[in-house]
């Protein structure tokens, strides 16, 4: 099975500042220990949400496109990793080793479909 690990963002994140780097170092060192077991599919950061665009549809069938940043922090996804496990369970434990690395950021497990 394939999970998806949405690492939430921050107010600092979002501004544009970079990672603490004692916080990135040890997120660094679990998706190192990812490759290493063999479970880690992609792990990326992603840029502030003054970077991107999103799409909504305000009336069906005519897309609104709205520039970034977007408001509501809380809600936005500072960096992804998909991984391959044999359990939601798994999942979870490798979604707890990034919690060591940053107690601070929140951590959405959704199972990838197909």
């Amino acid at each position: 099975m394939r999970y998806m690990l949405l690492h939430k963002t921050n107010d600092n994140l979002e501004a544009g500042n970079p990672p603490d780097p004692e916080i990135l170092e040890r997120a660094d060192a679990v998706l190192e220990e990812m490759r290493q077991a063999g479970v880690l599919v992609l792990g990326e950061g992603l840029m502030p949400s003054s970077r991107g665009a999103r799409v909504t549809f305000p009336v069906p069938g005519q897309p609104r496109v709205i520039d970034g940043p977007f408001a509501e922090t809380k809600e936005l996804v500072a960096g992804v990793s998909i991984i391959r496990v044999d359990s939601k369970e798994e999942a979870v434990q490798w979604a707890l080793r990034f919690a060591e690395a940053d107690p601070y950021t929140p951590i959405d497990i959704l199972e990838i479909a197909g």
